[in-house]
């Protein structure tokens, strides 16, 4: 194996416009023992070239210039697999503490090669104070293999996101880490994000659509954090012991809450829930740090909700919106729970405080619903159909792929391990602008059955907002790694 011995100008494997100072880099040995001794420091901002050969790693070390959030970075590099296929090798990075213990490890990022520039990475945030000194070692993740990468070390800006491709058209983002001070954040669906904030961003013009795994986890600063009218999905952990937040403003259209997500927010005392189909994970809300129920804790919904049967099975204090506001712009959340005070009666019909108009009647329908008479007709809906079911390059994940129906407004998506899928059961909502969907969290080496709806909102004649659903696909096995 040689290293790298000249400082040149390297055209980036993904865009012929971007360019990156490759350094020098040391490249130690195989992981029968990590040569901490030998790793030198590498520098701020710079761009390093790794090329490794069969079960060869780099190890480096990073001093923090001042206190701080650094992001870490290893990007893979094309390689020709056959004369029609391009394909990239794919980073894996370990973080050490100035002790050698192991504090954080990361493989690379899903990845489609179908997909063009749109290449494997791993990414990691790590809180360090002024000289303090952090080991970061990379490698392929096939042993077996040979081949180069790019590694960087950087300062992290407030929001870090992280990109996940979708399918040969599209791909999204979502919030990896929030290293920021604000008290108070509004999040939106759309950012620029220039190419220096990050080694791979595909696409300046970031669609985001995600708050990632434990995005926000234990901040310190934020009390209050306001989403877009659209926004679907906050990811387990999520806002995990953000002790100060007071004040959430929930999307209109939040179709998920993860697995404790809002745990140990020991200031926030109520939330309002408009969407009646939100999928609300244990522990989402209401629970501390240690899993134990909060006393004075309440949920804002509407009767019939999900949200209100989250409240029920877990015994917490919930009131119903008699008045249920459509924001005039939908692109502002104009919820304003915090001014409520919440009821421990979970009978009373609590009007919601609003400044904004009351909730379209049959006199205002959406423009998707079809109304006869005083009758709201519900819509009807096609068939959705699976394109394919695949094994991704991770263990316990199945990537479903199938034809998007017009004019709907999401997807519904259920697997199990049997037929009548009531044995390892999982039930996913997916936006409309999607068409693929990588489901996590299943069990290795076993065989799924899969099958998908789509559906369409409208709004009955009592002002609430329903799904139709269109007729389940044919049902697609499929093996997991």
């Amino acid at each position: 194996m040689q290293k790298t011995i000249s400082v040149f100008t390297v055209v980036c494997v993904l865009f012929s416009f971007m360019l990156f100072i490759t350094k020098p880099l040391p490249v130690l040995g195989d992981d029968n023992g990590i040569d901490f001794e030998n790793a030198d420091n590498i520098d701020i901002n710079a761009v390093y070239r790794v090329s490794v050969d069969k079960g060869e790693y780099a190890l480096t070390s990073f001093t923090a210039a001042e206190d701080g959030y650094y992001l870490f970075e290893a990007l893979g590099e094309q390689y020709s697999k056959s004369i029609v296929l391009n394909e990239y090798y794919e980073p894996v990075i370990t973080l050490f503490d100035s002790s050698k213990n192991e504090v954080q490890y990361v493989e690379f990022d899903a990845y489609d090669p179908s997909v063009d520039n749109n290449a494997p990475y791993a990414k990691m945030v790590q809180k360090m104070k002024k000289g303090e000194t952090y080991y970061f070692k990379t490698n392929l993740l096939d042993p077996d293999k040979s081949g180069t990468y790019l590694i960087r070390a950087m300062k992290a800006p407030d929001l870090v996101f992280t990109y996940s491709s979708e399918d040969e058209y599209s791909g999204y983002y979502q919030v990896y880490r929030y290293t920021g001070s604000e008290k108070e954040l509004t999040i939106k669906t759309r950012y620029t994000v220039s190419e220096s904030e990050s080694l791979y961003i595909p696409d300046k013009n970031v669609i985001l659509n995600e708050i990632g795994l434990g995005a926000f986890e234990g901040n310190e600063f934020l009390e209050t954090i306001n989403f877009p009218y659209d926004f679907g999905f906050i990811a387990s952990e999520a806002f995990l012991n953000c002790k100060k937040l007071s004040n959430v403003n929930l999307s209109w259209n939040i179709d998920t809450i993860g697995y404790r997500a809002f745990a140990g927010c020991d200031s926030l005392k109520s939330i309002t829930i408009h969407s009646y189909d939100v999928l609300l994970e244990p522990q989402c809300l209401g629970y501390d740090e240690n899993g134990n129920k909060y006393s004075d804790f309440t949920i804002f919904c509407n009767e019939g909700s999900t949200a209100e049967e989250y409240a029920k099975a877990n015994g917490i204090s919930y009131s119903i919106i008699t008045i249920d506001p459509i924001p005039s712009d939908s692109s502002q959340n104009t919820d304003n729970t915090s001014s409520t005070e919440p009821s421990n009666s979970n009978t009373s019909d609590v009007q919601e405080p609003t400044s904004a108009a009351p909730r379209n009647t049959i006199a205002s329908i959406p423009s998707n619903t079809a109304v006869q008479g005083s009758e709201v007709i519900e819509p009807k809906v096609k068939k959705a159909k699976i394109k394919k079911v695949t094994k991704t390059s991770k263990k316990r994940r199945l990537k479903v792929s199938w034809k998007k129906v017009r004019g709907v407004s999401g997807y519904q998506i259920k697997c199990g391990l049997n037929r009548k899928m009531k044995k390892g059961k999982k039930v996913i909502f997916v936006k409309a602008n999607r068409s693929s969907k990588i489901i996590k969290g299943l069990k290795p080496k076993k065989t799924y059955y899969i099958k998908i709806r789509a559906y369409k909102k409208y709004v009955s004649a009592k002002g609430e907002i329903k799904k139709s659903f269109g007729k389940w696909s044919k049902i697609i096995k499929a093996n997991t790694r």
